[in-house]
């Protein structure tokens, strides 16, 4: 028993980090200077881009604002983590880059007809009507898109119509998602690949650009990582802030996506049904308490969720399923974005697994799809990079936060893609998924940096008698 323990000492000797982590900080740096240098380009489009006059002295007052304050939360969570905090540094001048980007590119690519305008207009118009009407011009309903209305006309009241501040604002609930996944991972994953997890979670390039603008999306991450967090926490030792947080995150996802809290609430319930509990976990009596209360939870969410559904759609209990999903379908594919013309649901749902890698370079239309395509083959590159990791992981779908990913992800394909055949809705709605997805792929550690060292015979015997000593001294104690 002596040889197996003395390498188990010298194998946690090693140092635990992965072989590329002097380029992923390269890439973090990277990231970083050339947001900075770029900052007078994007900064111009953040205050200068709009075609209508706003109130740029607000936008002046509140953006340094908003950025201090990100830069003072970042240096307080990241205190025992210096990579955290040099990748979150990166990536708050990267979502604020990116909000830039997508409000230029809104207004003089798209002509100022996305839902993030629409918003922003209608908060305005929802500020006027409070001058009259007082707090009785923010009308329920109180979620999906009334919901970011009214957000819109509140914080409108407070700051003016400073349509740069409600975007790094977005940009900025952004990165909170982006921190608590990587807290979830760390949390249910504490051997996995954190450098890479957290340099694709913070930077990617789909993440950043899709989640930086006023709308559900921000927000919708923020729900879905807060859910992820509470649930990894759950998983390791039940306690009341997990639940809180599982139920806040829940709660805020069906505010703003109903479909989207009721396929989370389905993967949360899904390893206690089928899973085997992990070392240091819930204990029965615990799952016998969880089980009952997850159980209704799914049932309540997917009802709201059915009934929201059927409210947005303007359709009625006796539509069916398929039905909708083919109305969907069809109305979602217009421009020069569509696919999958013509195809039959089943045939849909059988393709929807390779909805993360797509578009592919051959689907290409347009310039603007080429960033979507040059991704998804650095999907695909990642998958085969890591492929050995990722059939180690699925080997362990029973593990709960494993299960819990995998019938989330299993669950949102298949139903996004029997309804989705929009490659522009595909990547926009895609992030949802996404670093949920990327905790599968960067769940395993690869090979460490460096092998233990190899020790001469006086020193295994040295050691061997010291590690005997210890042994003999624990046995003593507890005799």
């Amino acid at each position: 028993m002596g040889v197996p323990a003395t390498r188990v000492i010298y194998d946690r000797m090693q140092a635990i980090v992965p072989r590329n982590i002097t380029r992923y900080v390269l890439v973090v740096r990277l990231v970083a200077v050339v947001s900075i240098i770029t900052s007078p380009f994007w900064l111009a489009a953040l205050f200068f881009t709009s075609p209508q006059d706003y109130s740029a002295t607000s936008s002046l007052v509140c953006v340094p604002i908003l950025a201090l304050a990100g830069v003072v939360a970042v240096a307080h969570f990241t205190q025992s983590d210096p990579y955290l905090r040099r990748l979150l540094m990166a990536g708050l001048v990267a979502h604020m880059a990116a909000s830039s980007l997508f409000l230029w590119v809104g207004f003089f690519v798209y002509g100022g007809t996305v839902d993030a305008f629409h918003y922003w207009t209608v908060g305005l118009q929802l500020a006027e009507k409070f001058q009259l009407a007082g707090w009785t011009a923010f009308q329920p309903p109180y979620w999906s898109t009334n919901l970011i209305n009214n957000i819109c006309g509140i914080v409108t009241l407070l700051i003016g119509d400073a349509l740069p501040t409600l975007f790094i604002g977005s940009a900025l609930v952004s990165l909170a998602g982006g921190y608590l996944f990587y807290r979830a991972f760390t949390i249910a994953f504490p051997e996995g690949d954190r450098w890479l997890f957290g340099l694709l979670v913070v930077l990617l390039p789909s993440l950043l650009f899709w989640s930086s603008f006023v709308g559900k999306d921000s927000l919708i991450q923020y729900f879905i990582a807060l859910t992820a967090f509470g649930f990894a926490r759950l998983t390791q030792r039940p306690t009341p802030g997990a639940v809180v947080a599982c139920a806040i995150g829940l709660a805020g996802a069906l505010l703003i996506r109903a479909h989207v809290a009721a396929m989370l609430a389905i993967a949360m319930t899904f390893p206690y049904a089928v899973g085997r509990p992990r070392a240091g976990g819930a204990s029965r009596a615990a799952r016998i308490i969880l089980v009952p209360v997850l159980l209704g939870g799914t049932y309540f969410l997917i009802s709201q969720a059915q009934s929201f559904l059927y409210s947005n759609l303007n359709t009625d209990d006796s539509t069916s399923a398929v039905q909708e999903a083919n109305t969907i379908t069809k109305n979602s594919q217009i421009g020069g974005s569509a696919f999958n013309i013509g195809t039959s649901l089943p045939v849909r749902i059988a393709e929807s697994p390779f909805l993360l890698f797509r578009p592919f370079p051959w689907e290409m239309h347009s310039v603007v799809a080429l960033a979507a395509a040059a991704e998804s083959v650095g999907w695909m590159l990642l998958c085969w990079y890591r492929r050995r990791e990722i059939r180690s992981t699925l080997r362990h779908w029973r593990d709960p936060y494993v299960g819990f990913l995998l019938m989330y992800s299993v669950a949102f394909l298949i139903t996004f893609g029997g309804a989705i055949s929009n490659f522009g809705i595909l990547v926009r709605q895609r992030i949802m998924v996404t670093p949920l997805v990327l905790m599968l792929i960067c769940a395993k550690q690869k090979p460490l940096v460096r092998e233990a060292p190899r020790l001469s015979g006086s020193a295994r015997l040295a050691s061997f008698v010291d590690l005997s000593r210890s042994a003999d001294r624990s046995a003593k104690l507890r005799s």
